[in-house]
């Protein structure tokens, strides 16, 4: 019987725990329109998505079916998506149909869908990656009245929250047993 050497079974663990450390998970808003047309906010999976507009058009968020609407001009944009607990997380991508919009996170990374989008899935960029929030916003075309009003929809919003102090954590034990077995190896090798 081969045993597997205590630095490949190093490696493989701590790649377990890195991969574990950041699983993926996707906002899907079943049961938004259950709050009305106009709820304040929406909860989900340790995220919150607020309104920023002032009044008296905001703060409010527009619920569709079993999903998030947005217009410009007038109404609630942009929206903030944040983690609760107010920790960075990865935006991994999500579905959208509608007008022009922007993304922006606090780090700067900006992500545009111009013109009339069908429902198609975007995947971002590693600049959305470690952000402590992202802001919707929908442009209003032209800059004088009458303004054109636009609508965007969203949905399966995938993000990430990254665990680095778990898997440093972990990596630490690791490198512990990993010291430990190569004591023990040498002592045995020294008494054959």
């Amino acid at each position: 019987m081969t045993q597997k050497s205590p630095i490949k079974r190093f490696a493989a663990a701590l790649l377990c725990a890195f991969s574990l450390s950041a699983a993926a998970q996707t906002l899907t808003f079943d049961g938004i329109g259950e709050l009305g047309p106009y709820p304040e906010s929406w909860t989900e999976s340790g995220f919150i998505i607020t309104s920023l507009a002032p009044p008296p058009a905001g703060p409010h968020l527009h619920a569709g079916d079993d999903n998030l609407l947005l217009h410009s001009q007038e109404g609630s944009s942009p929206y903030q998506i944040r983690r609760q607990d107010g920790g960075v997380f990865d935006f991994l991508g999500f579905d959208y149909s509608g007008g022009d919009s922007v993304f922006v996170t606090d780090t700067g990374a900006s992500f545009t869908i111009a013109g009339d989008q069908p429902l198609a899935h975007f995947t971002l960029s590693p600049a959305f990656q470690n952000v402590s929030y992202v802001n919707w916003i929908m442009n209003t075309p032209g800059d004088e009245p009458p303004y054109f009003e636009q609508w965007g929809t969203i949905d399966n919003i995938v993000l990430s929250v990254p665990e680095p102090a778990h898997a440093a954590m972990l990596g630490l034990g690791l490198i512990g047993v990993l010291l430990r077995a190569r004591r023990g190896g040498g002592r045995h090798a020294a008494n054959d």
